[in-house]
């Protein structure tokens, strides 16, 4: 199965542009972990948005019945491996102890299964795409939006991956608590359910060619 070329250049491409708009390209005066945990947690919360909400739109509006749930998995893989190459070199600039990584990494993997999990689900009920994708993109903007007005959702794992980030990432050098675990597992569960489902109700899709490089 060829690689999807376009979705590594664009990959890559988000991932420049959300450490420009979060980090920058030059380095602040004073470049202390206070100065660049603030910047790091922005700049995941924006990978979360390009991997959660625009990744499926793209995808939901692109493939026509040619996208099997084996291309979707191979999507996923090709995201979290650049989200990867990123990703655990922003430790050595934050207050973030290693298991605190580890929770943020597999909390934001997690909700990347669980997206490519949702539009597996979307493409085997192609007749119902719409309403596939609108569950999906309503879930992701009300995590957004609980993000953006402050509020504390008494279950941020059920609100995508914005509300439990803001769990995950503290700001402050005396936060020395362990990371919540079963904010960050949870997304796994739901995603290990997602693709069993994919699995189970995925039906022959159409062998017709499609742009390999997509």
């Amino acid at each position: 199965m060829p690689l999807p070329r376009g979705l590594v250049i664009c990959s890559f491409i988000w991932i420049i542009a959300c450490f420009a708009a979060t980090i920058g390209l030059s380095s602040p005066i004073q470049p202390t972990s206070g100065v660049y945990t603030p910047s790091v947690r922005a700049m995941l919360a924006l990978f979360a948005v390009g991997a959660c909400l625009l990744w499926p739109i793209a995808r939901l509006a692109y493939a026509r019945g040619v996208w099997t749930p084996a291309r979707v998995a191979l999507d996923m893989i090709t995201i979290v491996v650049a989200f990867h190459a990123i990703l655990w070199p922003l430790h050595l600039v934050t207050y973030w102890t290693a298991a605190q990584m580890m929770a943020i990494d597999l909390l934001l993997c997690g909700w990347f299964a669980a997206t490519g999990a949702w539009i597996a689900l979307a493409i085997c009920a192609d007749t119902r795409r719409m309403v596939w994708s609108t569950a999906w993109m309503a879930i992701v903007v009300a995590g957004v939006v609980l993000d953006a007005v402050g509020l504390q959702a008494p279950f941020p794992e059920l609100a995508g991956p914005y509300a439990a980030l803001l769990r995950l990432t503290p700001e402050r050098t005396d936060s020395t608590v362990l990371p919540a675990w079963s904010v960050a597992i949870w997304p796994w569960i739901l995603a290990s359910g997602a693709w069993a489902g994919v699995l189970l109700t995925a039906k022959r899709l159409p062998r017709t060619p499609s742009p390999a490089n997509l």
